[in-house]
C-alpha cells in the first residue's frame, strides 16, 4: 500500500487528443482533493492541453509534443518555437508554469529533476510508461496495458468495456480513495470570456443557437456532408435555427462544402469560427449556444462540458466508452447495430455503412424525441 502521507508532488500524464484531455479533468479535481497540499503536474499535448492551462487543481502544465498526427495540435502557434528556445521552454499563465519538450528523453531528464513521488499514467502506451522510469518517479500507476507491467509500481486492469473516465478513476485504488464523478471544467480568464462573446453577439438571440462540429480526427467517425445539408435545412424550416462552425482553419473547407449543399443557405445566418478561436474559447462560445451536434470528436467533448444539450452521432465507436460527460449528453446511433459495430475504427473499412444508414431523417426525429424527453425533466 502506498503511504499517501508522503506524497508531496505527483505527476499526471495523459497527452494526445482534445476528448482524453476533457476526461482527465475530473481526474484531476479528484486527485486534488485527496492531495490538497501536494504539486500536482500535468503532463498534456499542445493544443489540447491547453485546457488545463488555469486549472486550480493543477500547479505546472508541461507540454510533451510526440506527434504530427492530430491536426489540431499543429495549431497552438504560441508554443510552436525554433530549436534554439526549446533549450528553455517556460512560459506562464496566470500562476502556472507552462513547459514544453519535443523529445521523450529531454522530457524524462526534466521531469527527473523534479523529483516526483507519484506518476499516473493514464495514457496506455509503452512509451508513456517509459517516460515515467526514466524519469525516476517511485511510485507509478498505469493500465496493464502493451506489456509494460514491469514499467509500472501498480498495474491496475483496462477494461474495454467502461467508460474511460472510468477507467481513468480506476487508477486511484491502489490507494484506496473514494472516488467521485465531475462535470469537467475549463477556466477561462476575462480577455478569453469578452472575445469569446464577441463572436456570439453576431447572431439573433431569439433564435436556436446550433453548433454544428463535422469534423473527427479520424475519417471513420465523419458523418455526409450531404447528411449535415440536409439536417440543418431541417433545423431552420422547423425552428429557423442559426448556425456556428468550429475547428482548424484546414476544417474551413468542410463547412463551405456542406453549405454548398443547403438549399436554404441564403436564409439563414451562420457564423464560421474555424481557425479564428482557440479551443478555450470554444467553451465560452459553446456556453452561450443551445444546442450542439457533433461527430465523435474532441469538441464534443468540450461543449458537453460547457453545459449545453450535445448530441453525438457515433458509428464505429461506442457511446459506452467515449460518451462526453455533461449535463445533457445525448448518443445517436442506429437502434439496430450491424454485425461489425463498433469497429473501434481498429479495422479497415470500405463501405461505412455505420455512418450512412444513420441518415439525417432518423437524427432529425431522434433529436425531437430526445428533446421532449429532456423537456419533460427540466
Amino acid at each position: 500500500m502506498i503511504d499517501k502521507n508522503k506524497i508531496k508532488k505527483i505527476l499526471i500524464l495523459r497527452y494526445r487528443f482534445i476528448g482524453d484531455t476533457v476526461l482527465t479533468i475530473p481526474f484531476i479535481k479528484n486527485v486534488r482533493e485527496n492531495f490538497p497540499n501536494a504539486q500536482i503536474d500535468v503532463l498534456v499535448s499542445p493544443n489540447s492541453g491547453e485546457l488545463i492551462e488555469r486549472n486550480p487543481d493543477v500547479n505546472n502544465v508541461i507540454y510533451f509534443d510526440n506527434t504530427d498526427f492530430h491536426k489540431y495540435e499543429k495549431q497552438r502557434s504560441e508554443i510552436s518555437r525554433s530549436q534554439s528556445e526549446r533549450v528553455s521552454p517556460t512560459k506562464w499563465a496566470g500562476d502556472q508554469r507552462l513547459e514544453i519538450y519535443y523529445s521523450l528523453f529531454d522530457c524524462a531528464k526534466a521531469l527527473r529533476k523534479q523529483e516526483y513521488d507519484l506518476a499516473f499514467v493514464l495514457k496506455r502506451s509503452f512509451s508513456s510508461a517509459l517516460l515515467a522510469a526514466l524519469a525516476g518517479i517511485k511510485c507509478r500507476i498505469g493500465f496493464d496495458t502493451e506489456f509494460r507491467f514491469f514499467l509500472l509500481t501498480h498495474s491496475v486492469k483496462y477494461d474495454q468495456k467502461l467508460h474511460e473516465l472510468d477507467n481513468f478513476l480506476n487508477c486511484l485504488e491502489p490507494l484506496d480513495i473514494k472516488t467521485k464523478k465531475y462535470i469537467p471544467e475549463i477556466h477561462l480568464d476575462k480577455k478569453e470570456e469578452t472575445r469569446a462573446n464577441g463572436f456570439v453577439v453576431r447572431l439573433d438571440r431569439f433564435k436556436p443557437k446550433i453548433l454544428i462540429h463535422a469534423s473527427s480526427a479520424h475519417p471513420y467517425k465523419i458523418w455526409s456532408k450531404r447528411y449535415f445539408a440536409k439536417l440543418m435545412d431541417s433545423l431552420f424550416e422547423q425552428f429557423e435555427a442559426q448556425f456556428v462552425f468550429t475547428g482548424a482553419k484546414i476544417d474551413k473547407e468542410i463547412y463551405e462544402k456542406i453549405l454548398s449543399w443547403c438549399k436554404n443557405k441564403n436564409k439563414f445566418k451562420t457564423l464560421d469560427l474555424c481557425g479564428l478561436t482557440s479551443i478555450r474559447e470554444c467553451y465560452s462560445i459553446y456556453k452561450e449556444l443551445d444546442l450542439a451536434i457533433c461527430v465523435d470528436s474532441g469538441n464534443a467533448h468540450i461543449a458537453a462540458a460547457s453545459g449545453i444539450p450535445t448530441y453525438v452521432l457515433y458509428g464505429p465507436t461506442r457511446p459506452e466508452r467515449w460518451l462526453p460527460v455533461g449535463k445533457m449528453v445525448f448518443p445517436i446511433r442506429l437502434n439496430q447495430l450491424l454485425p461489425c459495430q463498433p469497429c473501434d475504427v481498429k479495422v479497415k473499412c470500405s463501405h461505412l455503412s455505420c455512418m450512412k444508414l444513420l441518415t439525417p431523417e432518423f437524427v432529425f426525429s431522434t433529436l425531437n424525441k430526445f428533446t421532449k424527453t429532456a423537456e419533460k425533466q427540466c
